[in-house]
């Protein structure tokens, strides 16, 4: 990848550099004007070494735009980026004289997807330009051939024809195709521009060299580092390596060192060709092209690849598809090596079951599930080499489902099965024209019981029970495919439901329905227009019926149904019947006015008593689900309730099925009067006398603490309710405290200071 996007790097500088250049021009000449042209088809997503090419374009391009000098104009278009199978798709992204920091933001936008149309995009950027009134330059980067019915070739021609000084520069981004590499050479060489691909920076390199070193002649001297490797991302070799550096172009060597490590020096900036060889064993690395520039340091490795010794042996020589073999192996076990079994006329990368060989020895493969003749490798990984082979015959095992031809939808039915049982293999029922990946309710084959029970789907039609093979099949990372299959009708699951026509809110009914009992069913009562899995109170069919239910808290028009629970968590409504509800009236009575904390009775009428019906008091604006005290309409009328401890303004409530406010009612309370009769000094430790005047109440208390204590702080303390006056301990410690009245152990209405000396 390095290499790569060194070479791509050298390309795009080229042909800023020629854009750049000086030229002969009069004194008024401005700069010359120019256009990028982005390749921003589908497949820019292709990878080079593990890594996007629209990816490797946009870094490419970021560093680039840093090296053009201020005083050039560039433009960037691209095409295929907005949508799919659109020939129309250009677009400018950047104006000709766009700062580099917008032409920057633009690439990395971009996002591929669309079709090829070099043509049209060519044309409009030289129109852009006035290529007919002024020179003018295009850069093309294209990973392919025109998809737009258009001839680049052709075009070419036109607009050198047409044109005052037309040029366009091709860039062919990773082109295998010949036919595709000669429409872009055509395109660049009738304009009198240059073809490039990743693979020739080194020519131009050299056909550009000179202007290139004019304009690095007096910079500072390059540090360069080289070493070598054993393979990629290998060890580095520590000796015996013979190293030369080269002016690119065939000049003259800079540096010779032989027997050596990795070795560092110092060049003129400039364009080199690096070369090491290994005389021991006469490996030579691939040579690399490197470009130094002033005051640069740079570390360049290079991978010998030598040959390694290495073997796999299966434990048989015929194994039945999809079934386990192990394999044992020998060879250099280098990280992310791995023995697989694959097809013989596979590339290198190819594999379907494999193990990485730092998992151990023997491994463990599990065989294709496509019968016919297979070999067993080891390979080398980074780069992908095979070191050793071995042929196996992969034979076609029988695998079988059998089951109902039909069933009730919902309904649990028996699966007998055969098959190669290979981990995550599965059986499921799906509709006939699904995919193979796809399922509903499945089972797995690894546990290799037979026969198995499976929920049938709940919708009424052609469904199949099959056998799914996943596993690595024929370079799939996950391989599904169906290697048996049954048809099976699924009909109608009679159901019925019958209840009233109409109920009042929070009502309790006892439902009647006949239907499915299937794990997940259930009866319920929703709204008539809610979704199928949608339910209020509800009970699972499996516990019989009749089932007792709650209907809603709010009028309005529902329903009773039966519900099925299908495959992952679909539901189907079975049965149903409407029914309405109204308004539940109830009522309840109390004082207007209250003492703060005393008890109030509250009669009340209204529904039955049931689970979470109460009478309660609470602030006149508190949520319908706000209580403070409150009594379980269970306990009958009338109820008794503890008022609040603070006075103001309240309200008496009736909440059904701890949500709903039935009915309501105003009450204020008012503060009681008390009055505290205590000495003001007193003896540490000792027992002091303590007189009051106060409606006592329960949970009301008097007590000595100190002056910042909160309301709900106590020392000693004695209940007013058994009369006064009555005793007080005093704290041990002397200082200043007070006696207190505790409404309800929750706040102090009234308080006298004591000094406790000793």
């Amino acid at each position: 990848m390095y290499r790569f996007k060194t070479y791509l790097s050298f390309l795009f500088f080229i042909l800023f550099a020629s854009i750049c250049a000086p030229t002969i021009a009069h004194a008024d000449d401005g700069p010359e004007d120019a256009i990028l042209i982005l390749d921003a088809s589908g497949s820019m997503w292709g990878q080079i070494e593990g890594e996007n090419k629209i990816t490797i374009a946009r870094g490419v391009i970021g560093q680039l735009l840093k090296d053009l000098p201020a005083d050039r104009r560039l433009g960037l278009m691209a095409y295929g980026h907005n949508r799919k199978g659109d020939c129309s798709d250009i677009e400018v992204l950047a104006e000709v004289g766009a700062s580099r920091e917008v032409i920057q933001a633009a690439v990395k936008n971009i996002n591929p997807k669309g079709k090829t149309p070099i043509s049209a995009s060519v044309k409009q950027a030289a129109n852009l330009l006035k290529y007919t009134e002024n020179k003018a330059t295009v850069i093309l980067i294209s990973d392919g051939i025109e998809t737009c019915n258009l001839d680049p070739c052709a075009l070419g021609k036109q607009l050198e024809k047409d044109g005052i000084d037309f040029t366009a520069h091709v860039v062919g981004f990773d082109i295998v195709d010949k036919k595709t590499e000669e429409q872009l050479q055509c395109l660049a060489n009738s304009t009198g521009g240059r073809y490039l691909s990743a693979a020739s920076a080194g020519d131009l390199l050299l056909a550009l060299g000179e202007t290139v070193g004019k304009k690095q002649a007096n910079s500072a001297p390059a540090k360069l580092h080289l070493e070598a490797t054993v393979l990629v991302n290998g060890p580095v070799i520590e000796s015996g390596l013979n190293w030369r550096v080269q002016k690119t172009g065939g000049g003259s060597f800079v540096y010779e060192g032989m027997d050596k490590g990795g070795v560092t020096s110092t060049f003129p900036p400039g364009v080199y060709d690096v070369f090491v060889t290994r005389p021991s064993d006469g490996l030579t690395g691939e040579s690399r092209l490197v470009e130094l520039r002033s005051g640069a340091n740079i570390t360049v490795s290079i991978a010998l690849n030598p040959e390694f010794e290495a073997s796999v042996t299966p434990d048989r020589e015929a194994v039945d598809s999809g079934k386990e073999f192990s394999v044992k192996w020998t060879g250099p076990d280098r990280k992310s090596d791995f023995i697989t079994v694959t097809q013989p006329d596979a590339s290198a990368r190819s594999y379907t079951s494999y193990a990485y060989t730092a998992n151990g020895n023997p491994l463990v493969l599990t065989a294709p599930i496509r019968a016919g003749d297979y070999e067993v490798r080891y390979v080398l990984s980074h780069p992908y080499k095979v070191l050793a082979r071995t042929p196996i015959t992969i034979n076609k095992s029988g695998a079988s489902v059998k089951g109902p031809e039909k069933a009730i939808g919902g309904s649990v039915i028996t699966i007998e099965w055969t098959g190669p049982s290979t981990k995550s293999d599965y059986i499921t029922i799906v509709a006939k024209d699904s995919n193979p990946r796809e399922y509903l309710n499945y089972f797995y084959t690894k546990d290799g019981v037979s026969p198995h029970d499976i929920q049938v789907p709940v919708e009424a039609g052609q469904y199949e029970i099959r056998y799914v093979f996943v596993g690595n099949d024929n370079g799939s990372s996950y391989g599904h495919r169906v290697i048996a299959r049954q048809e099976l009708t699924v009909e109608k699951a009679e159901a019925s439901i019958d209840g009233p026509e109409t109920a009042r809110t929070g009502d309790t009914l006892s439902i009647d329905w006949t239907g499915p009992t299937s794990k997940g069913d259930f009866v319920t009562v929703t709204k008539q227009d809610a979704s199928q899995r949608s339910y209020t109170d509800y009970k699972y069919t499996a516990n019989g019926s009749p089932s007792k239910l709650r209907m809603p808290l709010e009028p309005g028009d529902y329903e009773l149904r039966v519900v099925q629970k299908g495959a992952r968590a679909g539901y189907k409504v079975v049965a149903s019947k409407p029914i309405k509800i109204t308004q539940m009236k109830a009522s309840l009575s109390g004082p207007k006015t209250a003492v703060v904390g005393s008890d109030v009775e509250i009669v009340w009428a209204g529904p039955s008593p049931q689970s979470g019906d109460f009478i309660t008091v609470t602030k006149p604006d508190a949520t319908e689900r706000t209580y403070l005290d409150y009594a379980y309409s269970k306990n009958g009328s009338p109820a008794k309730i503890s008022m609040p401890v603070e006075p103001g303004e309240y309200e008496l409530r009736f909440v059904q099925n701890n949500a709903k406010v039935i009915a309501r009612q105003p009450i204020t309370l008012t503060d009681i009067s008390v009055t505290l009769n205590a000495p003001k000094t007193a003896k540490a430790d000792t027992e002091v006398s303590i007189g009051f005047e106060a409606k006592a109440q329960r949970g009301d208390w008097i007590t000595v603490v100190a002056p910042n204590a909160r309301d709900t702080k106590y020392g000693d303390y004695f209940y007013p309710r058994n009369g006064s006056p009555q005793n007080l301990d005093m704290p041990k410690e002397p200082g200043m405290y007070e006696i207190r009245y505790v409404l309800k152990g929750k706040r102090v209405v009234a308080r006298q200071s004591i000094e406790v000396t000793n």
